[in-house]
């Protein structure tokens, strides 16, 4: 009977370890990604998205001097799976699938005040990908002020 007691507690305890050993399939994943312009990146990790800002793709500014690099692009939704550059004077343009407007902020130095600001986009696609109730993967390039800014974002978009 001790040896029956003995296995019983020995099977027991292996079984706890392996649960509680058992990865975590609801963890969460960590928002982020970057963007590329004049071949510096430049980290992201909080995506915004609302009606009068569109879609804003930012790192989390630290202090001391809290410096913000951004990529803005002002998109009606994130319904659509890709948008294009078109101009809202060209009478093709659908709010649907394209974006008119788009801002950069990269500071190459890391000083506070000597962040560079470029608008004027002139090309450039969009794709959004929403992968659950709240996860959106999204990859853009685009062209602002004549220079090329690539990028992905992978998370959560606060709305």
């Amino acid at each position: 009977m001790r040896k029956l007691t003995f296995f019983m507690l020995a099977v027991g305890l292996v079984a706890t370890l392996f649960t509680a050993c058992k990865k975590d399939e609801d963890h969460e994943i960590p928002a982020g990604g970057a963007f590329t312009v004049e071949g510096q990146s430049y980290p992201t990790d909080i995506a915004t998205w609302s009606t009068s800002n569109g879609l804003v793709i930012k790192n989390i500014g630290v202090s001391p001097d809290y410096i913000e690099n951004y990529v803005r692009v002002i998109i009606d939704s994130l319904n659509y799976p890709t948008y294009t550059y078109l101009s809202r004077n060209n009478g093709a343009y659908d709010a649907k699938k394209n974006f008119s407007s788009a801002e950069v902020r990269y500071n190459k130095t890391n000083v506070a005040g000597q962040g560079t600001d470029i608008t004027g986009v002139t090309a450039g696609t969009i794709n959004v990908k929403k992968e659950g109730a709240d996860l959106y993967s999204i990859e853009y390039n685009i062209t602002v002020d004549n220079k090329v800014v690539s990028g992905r974002y992978r998370g959560k978009i606060v709305k």
